[in-house]
């Protein structure tokens, strides 16, 4: 299994509460919450952590330091690493999925249709 490292949990963690996973988001911090508190106890660093931060959603010193001390506690604990691991598996599968492109077009359509996902300029044709 891969070693835990703080820039991926922060990407992760930023990904959670920059607004774009939703109900994702919301679903992936309540787990790891549960995997917290259950991996590591409750009166862990990173429970200690992951409260300031559910205090203050988003806020990028608090990520970190919910990072650094995931990052910590795991490695004073292989048992609870193997499930901070395993949810970080879980969260970035799902996550890929969420900003998976749909694209559909229905109906009768004349003229042209753009199917994209992010755009950054003019579109001409």
């Amino acid at each position: 299994m891969d070693p835990l490292s703080v820039s991926a949990l922060v990407t992760l963690l930023s990904k959670i509460f920059d607004g774009t996973t939703d109900k994702v988001g919301e679903q992936l911090w309540d787990n790891l919450t549960s995997v917290v508190r259950r991996a590591f106890g409750r009166r862990s660093t990173s429970v200690e952590a992951a409260k300031r931060l559910g205090e203050r959603p988003g806020d990028p010193d608090s990520i970190r330091a919910l990072a650094d001390a995931l990052i910590a506690d795991s490695a004073r604990d292989p048992q609870g690493a193997v499930q901070v691991r395993h949810w970080l598996a879980q969260a970035e599968r799902a996550i890929a999925q969420d900003e998976a492109v749909r694209n559909t077009v229905t109906g009768n359509v004349h003229g042209n249709v753009v199917q994209a996902r992010d755009i950054h300029g003019d579109i001409t044709f």
